[in-house]
Protein backbone atom coordinates (compact mmCIF):
# COMPACT_ATOMS: atom_id res chain seq x y z
CA UNK A 1 0.00 0.00 0.00
CA UNK A 2 1.47 3.53 -0.80
CA UNK A 3 0.36 6.37 0.53
CA UNK A 4 -1.55 7.94 -2.14
CA UNK A 5 -3.61 4.27 -1.74
CA UNK A 6 -3.77 4.45 2.01
CA UNK A 7 -5.84 7.93 1.67
CA UNK A 8 -8.15 6.72 -0.72
CA UNK A 9 -8.92 3.65 1.32
CA UNK A 10 -9.57 6.09 4.06
CA UNK A 11 -11.71 8.45 2.32
CA UNK A 12 -13.80 5.58 0.73
CA UNK A 13 -14.54 3.72 4.45
CA UNK A 14 -17.52 3.45 5.55
CA UNK A 15 -16.99 5.98 7.78
CA UNK A 16 -17.81 4.39 11.54
CA UNK A 17 -14.99 2.05 11.32
CA UNK A 18 -15.24 -1.39 10.09
CA UNK A 19 -16.29 -3.05 13.46
CA UNK A 20 -19.84 -2.24 12.51
CA UNK A 21 -19.97 -3.70 8.66
CA UNK A 22 -18.47 -6.72 10.36
CA UNK A 23 -21.18 -6.70 13.22
CA UNK A 24 -24.03 -5.95 9.94
CA UNK A 25 -22.27 -8.96 8.41
CA UNK A 26 -22.48 -11.40 11.50
CA UNK A 27 -18.59 -11.74 11.33
CA UNK A 28 -18.06 -10.67 15.16
CA UNK A 29 -17.06 -14.55 15.51
CA UNK A 30 -14.79 -14.49 12.87
CA UNK A 31 -11.16 -13.70 14.44
CA UNK A 32 -9.33 -13.91 10.99
CA UNK A 33 -11.51 -10.67 9.61
CA UNK A 34 -10.59 -8.72 12.52
CA UNK A 35 -6.81 -10.28 12.34
CA UNK A 36 -6.63 -8.77 8.93
CA UNK A 37 -8.30 -5.63 10.20
CA UNK A 38 -5.76 -4.58 12.34
CA UNK A 39 -3.20 -5.92 10.10
CA UNK A 40 -4.34 -3.66 7.83
CA UNK A 41 -4.55 -0.26 10.51
CA UNK A 42 -1.04 -1.16 10.98
CA UNK A 43 0.01 -0.76 7.57
CA UNK A 44 -2.00 2.58 7.35
CA UNK A 45 -0.65 4.21 10.41
CA UNK A 46 2.58 5.35 9.42
CA UNK A 47 1.33 6.29 5.57
CA UNK A 48 -1.64 8.35 6.46
CA UNK A 49 -2.24 11.77 8.10
CA UNK A 50 -3.88 11.09 11.76
CA UNK A 51 -6.69 13.19 10.53
CA UNK A 52 -7.72 10.64 7.56
CA UNK A 53 -7.01 7.76 9.66
CA UNK A 54 -9.43 9.07 12.10
CA UNK A 55 -12.08 9.49 9.00
CA UNK A 56 -12.43 5.84 9.46
CA UNK A 57 -14.09 6.36 11.84
CA UNK A 58 -17.44 7.37 13.97
CA UNK A 59 -17.64 11.14 14.12
CA UNK A 60 -13.47 11.38 12.93
CA UNK A 61 -13.36 10.70 17.18
CA UNK A 62 -10.19 9.17 17.98
CA UNK A 63 -12.09 8.49 21.37
CA UNK A 64 -14.23 6.64 19.12
CA UNK A 65 -11.48 5.02 17.22
CA UNK A 66 -9.74 3.69 20.93
CA UNK A 67 -13.37 1.89 22.03
CA UNK A 68 -12.93 -0.13 19.33
CA UNK A 69 -9.85 -1.60 19.37
CA UNK A 70 -10.52 -2.07 22.76
CA UNK A 71 -13.93 -3.79 21.67
CA UNK A 72 -11.87 -6.29 19.44
CA UNK A 73 -9.90 -6.79 22.52
CA UNK A 74 -12.87 -7.93 24.50
CA UNK A 75 -14.32 -10.17 21.73
CA UNK A 76 -10.93 -11.81 21.03
CA UNK A 77 -8.66 -11.71 23.71
CA UNK A 78 -6.31 -13.35 21.94
CA UNK A 79 -5.73 -10.36 19.46
CA UNK A 80 -4.59 -8.27 22.57
CA UNK A 81 -0.69 -8.02 20.95
CA UNK A 82 -1.87 -6.98 18.02
CA UNK A 83 -4.04 -4.26 19.39
CA UNK A 84 -1.37 -3.41 22.10
CA UNK A 85 0.88 -2.77 18.79
CA UNK A 86 -1.53 -0.75 16.93
CA UNK A 87 -1.41 1.56 19.89
CA UNK A 88 2.01 1.44 20.21
CA UNK A 89 2.14 2.34 16.55
CA UNK A 90 -0.41 5.55 17.03
CA UNK A 91 1.46 6.72 20.26
CA UNK A 92 4.53 6.56 18.73
CA UNK A 93 5.49 4.70 21.82
CA UNK A 94 7.88 2.16 20.34
CA UNK A 95 9.08 1.03 23.74
CA UNK A 96 5.61 0.41 25.42
CA UNK A 97 6.00 2.60 27.92
CA UNK A 98 2.75 4.04 27.87
CA UNK A 99 0.28 1.34 27.82
CA UNK A 100 0.92 -2.40 28.50
CA UNK A 101 -1.09 -5.96 27.36
CA UNK A 102 -2.47 -6.04 31.00
CA UNK A 103 -3.66 -2.54 30.47
CA UNK A 104 -5.11 -3.15 27.80
CA UNK A 105 -7.01 -5.98 28.80
CA UNK A 106 -8.36 -4.31 31.46
CA UNK A 107 -9.36 -1.10 29.72
CA UNK A 108 -11.36 -4.06 27.57
CA UNK A 109 -12.96 -5.58 30.23
CA UNK A 110 -14.11 -2.63 32.12
CA UNK A 111 -15.62 -0.24 28.43
CA UNK A 112 -17.63 -3.89 27.55
CA UNK A 113 -19.34 -3.30 31.30
CA UNK A 114 -20.08 0.10 30.93
CA UNK A 115 -21.70 -0.20 27.51
CA UNK A 116 -25.28 1.47 27.97
CA UNK A 117 -26.70 1.01 24.39
CA UNK A 118 -29.92 -1.11 24.28
CA UNK A 119 -31.02 -1.71 21.00
CA UNK A 120 -27.67 -2.96 20.06
CA UNK A 121 -25.90 -5.91 21.72
CA UNK A 122 -22.32 -5.10 22.25
CA UNK A 123 -20.29 -3.69 20.60
CA UNK A 124 -22.17 -2.38 17.53
CA UNK A 125 -20.12 0.69 16.02
CA UNK A 126 -18.25 1.10 19.61
CA UNK A 127 -19.17 4.93 19.67
CA UNK A 128 -18.50 6.62 22.63
CA UNK A 129 -21.47 7.78 22.87
CA UNK A 130 -22.56 4.59 23.65
CA UNK A 131 -20.74 4.23 27.02
CA UNK A 132 -21.08 5.66 30.33
CA UNK A 133 -19.15 8.84 30.37
CA UNK A 134 -18.58 9.04 34.14
CA UNK A 135 -16.09 6.01 34.02
CA UNK A 136 -12.55 6.00 34.49
CA UNK A 137 -11.69 3.41 32.22
CA UNK A 138 -13.66 5.42 29.36
CA UNK A 139 -11.97 8.20 30.40
CA UNK A 140 -8.78 7.14 30.12
CA UNK A 141 -9.84 5.26 26.92
CA UNK A 142 -10.72 8.51 25.67
CA UNK A 143 -7.65 10.12 26.53
CA UNK A 144 -5.51 7.78 24.98
CA UNK A 145 -7.46 8.51 21.71
CA UNK A 146 -6.64 12.32 22.49
CA UNK A 147 -2.76 11.26 22.82
CA UNK A 148 -2.69 9.67 19.80
CA UNK A 149 -4.58 12.68 17.50
CA UNK A 150 -2.24 15.45 19.36
CA UNK A 151 0.11 16.53 16.77
CA UNK A 152 2.11 17.97 19.44
CA UNK A 153 2.12 15.13 21.76
CA UNK A 154 3.18 12.61 19.16
CA UNK A 155 6.01 15.32 17.94
CA UNK A 156 7.28 15.34 21.70
CA UNK A 157 7.21 11.05 21.52
CA UNK A 158 9.38 10.79 18.75
CA UNK A 159 12.07 13.60 20.07
CA UNK A 160 11.78 12.41 23.59
CA UNK A 161 9.49 9.55 24.74
CA UNK A 162 10.73 9.40 28.04
CA UNK A 163 8.99 12.96 28.70
CA UNK A 164 6.14 11.82 26.26
CA UNK A 165 5.63 8.61 28.70
CA UNK A 166 5.59 10.87 31.85
CA UNK A 167 2.75 13.17 30.51
CA UNK A 168 0.69 10.31 28.82
CA UNK A 169 0.58 8.80 32.52
CA UNK A 170 -0.10 12.23 34.13
CA UNK A 171 -3.28 12.62 32.25
CA UNK A 172 -4.47 9.15 32.83
CA UNK A 173 -3.92 10.08 36.21
CA UNK A 174 -5.16 13.34 36.63
CA UNK A 175 -8.51 12.41 34.16
CA UNK A 176 -11.29 13.97 36.70
CA UNK A 177 -8.88 17.57 36.25
CA UNK A 178 -9.56 16.54 32.39
CA UNK A 179 -12.65 16.81 32.73
CA UNK A 180 -13.09 20.29 34.31
CA UNK A 181 -9.63 21.99 32.07
CA UNK A 182 -11.13 22.41 28.33
CA UNK A 183 -6.82 22.20 27.21
CA UNK A 184 -5.14 19.68 30.32
CA UNK A 185 -3.13 17.87 27.60
CA UNK A 186 -1.60 20.93 26.38
CA UNK A 187 -1.08 22.67 30.16
CA UNK A 188 1.00 19.50 31.04
CA UNK A 189 2.45 19.44 27.70
CA UNK A 190 3.73 23.09 28.38
CA UNK A 191 4.32 22.08 31.76
CA UNK A 192 7.15 19.64 30.93
CA UNK A 193 8.50 21.51 28.41
CA UNK A 194 9.13 24.48 30.47
CA UNK A 195 10.88 21.83 33.29
CA UNK A 196 12.86 20.70 30.55
CA UNK A 197 14.04 24.19 29.85
CA UNK A 198 14.84 24.85 33.46
CA UNK A 199 16.96 21.88 34.26
CA UNK A 200 18.69 22.98 30.19
CA UNK A 201 19.44 26.81 31.67
CA UNK A 202 21.17 24.93 35.13
CA UNK A 203 23.31 22.66 33.41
Amino acid sequence: MTKESGEKFCAASPGCGFLMELYDAGHLHYEGAFQSYLSCLRTLVPLVARSNFLCMFVKNCSGCAALQFLSIVYLHPILENEVNCLFRELLCDSHGDILHRNDIRQLALTIRLVYKRQDFPFPYMASCCDFDWENEGFKIAKAIGELFCSDKFLELMKRDSTVGAQIAHELFKTIEEKDKEYNHLQTLIAKYQESTSENELDT
